[in-house]
């Protein structure tokens, strides 16, 4: 038996030895493709190219590792017109790997994508629509949803060529090569009129659309965590201000990738356009402080919302200084401290995330706000109307806009403009010609705006007065607030009788630190109001100290219209052994109430906030004197200048005139080519009084409407020392 058994076995073995050969090759291989795809994960792109070549020397026809290998190089690939290398590597693996197996779905949408890179749209189009049908015929949702994906994204591109599409008025050139790189008001006016001359199309694009929101739509009811087809369906949400679904999405977003710090800064995003500031606020510290460390401290790099000059120091500030200056920045730019949510703040970070949804170019590595358009976004928000040219078939004198798209930004009559170039098909935008110096002398002017914050849909301007005196101490200092709340403003266009008002006074040091909080509540009508007649002051007391910020603000918490109004003033110390001025208090009332007042309160005074005054009301004045030298009899003895200055008249008649009319309406005396004065004596018996009051009222009469100051030397005869203060008020025609 053994003599036969033999050769019996030895058959068995030439058969059956081939296909195991081949299955351990083809398990060897599949080991390499397995070991290089944890390397490419790992990020070390050029050993894992080296696993897929060992695997494919081991097993030629090995599908699997051509797809990965072309799905690497494809990934590595940029959208750049002279950056071809990785996509001719990315298309050969491609090509081979569906040579082997023509009717794999993964396969057809890779070699799709890859034509997206290619910018061959429609070839793109036709693969996306042969993976469509093999992944329906498998039923693979993972493909399905992937496919559905990029026919959307294509959709998009197209969308984006045909949106905010105008017609170029007849017979005018490009906007942008009229008038010379210089922020000129002749450049900005011929832009808006060339925007007011050119005429849009109407629906333009309105079905690519529809199919791209159709496809993020089906790639999401067949992966409802699909990260890239929800962020592009919510940035067309936002812009159709669809705020249902778009929250959906983020807070989906957020569930399913609790690590990630996007859909943070997308929830945040979202909350903050309806208005839920704080809610915005705790969803924007979830995503920065999940960002990775650098995009952490570009998104909180101020630079680009500074002026050159200022943004170059705040550079040089160390990492701990920086971080100092940057939340001093932010306390002192709140534009409301009676809400608890820094509102600036919020629409900064809130542009920044629209930024990156709309305009990140990933093919280039850029994140949002780190492009052309998001920089300008960043600084100015959202512009006001948009408008997207045809690609140009002339060049007008400039051979890079041939073939490239115009895109204007206009921030209104009154604001800048900027146009940028794209190349139809790529989603990145450059600034056209000068545009780049433009901006840049454009952010030396205005370095930024922020006007469009969703929970204050208008903040008024809140006249307010500040003037200091002396305390009881001569170390302590009187700071006198008066305010008038602007309410025939705030109450414009809305069906009300009353409001639900919170008006507050806050003073904040240098470190914009609140060392002062005062906030009251209170139903005040709107009917009942005058122009100006609801008033408010405080006066708190302070230490001597540096620079610091009055704040006083109004806001209807039903309309949520707000005022607003800072003043800076520095609380410096009013001497006892000196002579010294307190500030003039311009009022519209002044009556004493002794008759021989020593103080503040011994007066009756109605402060004017807004430092205006119709024409023919007369302007009064109070102001202190501290620090006098008293002769043996304890008699004070000085000499007052008053001197009032024209800075600047609202009607023709000449200079000349003007200062005639002054003088002969409070018995000044000309003295320049721009001011008028009043000098007289005064006598005083000290006592032991540690200051002197003084008031005077002006009438001006026929005096014309324009801005005015007042300028006061006292001179101490006895001490020899001389004090000044000044004020600013507005004569204004009568309503």
């Amino acid at each position: 038996m053994k003599l036969y058994l033999a050769p019996v076995l030895l058959s068995a073995l030439v058969v059956v030895s081939p296909l195991d050969a081949v299955a351990q090759d083809e398990g060897a291989a599949r080991r390499h493709v397995k070991q290089g795809l944890k390397l490419a994960a790992a990020g070390d792109t050029l050993l894992a190219f080296e696993q897929f070549e060992k695997a494919l020397e081991i097993a030629p026809d090995l599908a699997e590792a051509y797809y990965h290998m072309g799905r690497l190089y494809t990934r590595r690939a940029t959208a750049v017109e002279t950056d071809f290398s990785d996509r001719v590597k990315a298309e050969n693996a491609l090509l081979e790997a569906l040579r082997i197996r023509p009717s794999d779905p993964r396969y057809l949408l890779e070699l799709a994508q890859l034509r997206v890179k290619q910018h061959m749209k429609v070839d793109a189009g036709r693969l996306f629509n042969r993976a469509l049908s093999q992944a329906r015929k498998q039923g693979d949702p993972q493909v399905l949803a992937d496919v559905h994906f990029n026919l959307g994204y294509i959709k998009e591109l197209e969308y984006e060529v045909l949106r905010d599409r105008h017609l170029p008025p007849i017979l005018m050139g490009p906007p942008d090569t009229r008038v010379g790189a210089s922020v000129d008001p002749r450049r900005s006016r011929y832009v808006n009129q060339y925007l007011d001359m050119s005429a849009d199309v109407d629906d333009s694009g309105r079905l690519p659309k529809e199919e791209m929101i159709e496809h993020y739509r089906a790639a999401l009811r067949y992966d409802p965590s699909h990260v890239a087809a929800s962020v592009r369906l919510m940035g067309q949400l936002l812009d159709e201000y669809r705020m249902g679904e778009f929250m959906a999405l983020a807070r989906r977003l957020t569930t399913a990738n609790p690590e990630r710090p996007v859909p943070y800064l997308y929830l945040g995003l979202g909350l903050h356009v309806v208005g839920r500031e704080d809610e915005a606020w705790e969803a924007f510290e979830e995503g920065l402080k999940r960002l990775p460390e650098d995009e952490r401290l570009a998104v909180e790099n101020l630079a680009e919302v500074m002026r050159r000059r200022e943004a170059e120091e705040y550079l040089s500030l160390t990492p701990e200084e920086r971080e100092v200056f940057e939340q001093r920045y932010w306390q002192l730019s709140d534009p409301l401290y009676l809400t608890d949510a820094n509102e600036r703040r919020i629409e900064h970070l809130a542009r920044v995330a629209y930024a990156d949804l709309r305009y990140a170019e990933p093919e280039h590595d850029k994140r949002g706000w780190e492009t052309d358009r998001g920089i300008i976004f960043l600084r100015y928000g959202p512009p006001q109307e948009i408008a997207t040219f045809a690609a140009q078939t002339s060049n007008y004198g400039n051979p890079y806009s041939v073939g490239r798209r115009s895109i204007i930004w206009s921030y209104g009559s009154d604001g800048p403009v900027f146009v940028f170039r794209q190349m139809p098909g790529y989603r990145g935008a450059r600034f056209a010609d000068d545009y780049e110096f433009i901006a840049a002398d454009v952010r030396y002017i205005q370095p930024a705006k922020y006007d469009n914050i969703p929970s204050i849909p208008e903040l008024l301007e809140l006249p307010i007065q500040v003037a200091r005196f002396r305390g009881a101490e001569p170390d302590e200092i009187a700071v006198e607030i008066h305010a008038a709340l602007p309410l025939v403003e705030m109450s414009r266009d809305l069906d009300l009788e009353s409001g639900e008002f919170q008006t507050g006074l806050f003073v904040l040091n240098s470190d914009g630190e609140k060392v002062i909080e005062r906030v009251l509540e209170e139903t005040l009508t709107y009917a009942e109001s005058g122009d100006i007649n609801e008033y408010r002051s405080w006066r708190v007391v302070l230490p001597p100290s540096g620079m610091m910020v009055a704040a006083v603000e109004t806001r209807d918490q039903v309309s949520w219209r707000a005022a607003a109004s800072r003043e800076a003033f520095a609380p410096a110390r009013f001497p006892a052994d000196s002579l010294a001025v307190s500030d003039i208090l311009v009022a519209d009332f002044i009556r004493p109430l002794a008759e021989d007042p020593e103080g503040r309160f011994d007066y009756d005074i109605a402060p004017n906030a807004a430092l205006e005054f119709q024409s023919g009301d007369p302007v009064h004045i109070y102001y202190e004197v501290y620090g006098l030298e008293p002769d043996p009899e304890g008699y004070a003895s000085y000499e007052v200048s008053l001197q009032v200055r024209v800075k600047k008249i609202h009607r023709s008649g000449g200079l000349a005139t003007v200062l005639g009319s002054l003088a002969d309406a409070w018995g000044f005396t000309i003295v320049g080519d721009d001011r008028v004065e009043l000098q007289f004596s005064r006598e005083v018996k000290l006592d032991d009084r540690d200051r002197v009051t003084e008031y005077l009222s002006l009438d001006p009469q026929e005096v014309p409407p324009g801005e005015y100051e007042i300028r006061l030397r006292l001179w101490d005869r006895l001490g020899e020392e001389m004090a000044r203060s000044s004020r600013v008020f507005h004569i204004v025609r009568e309503n």
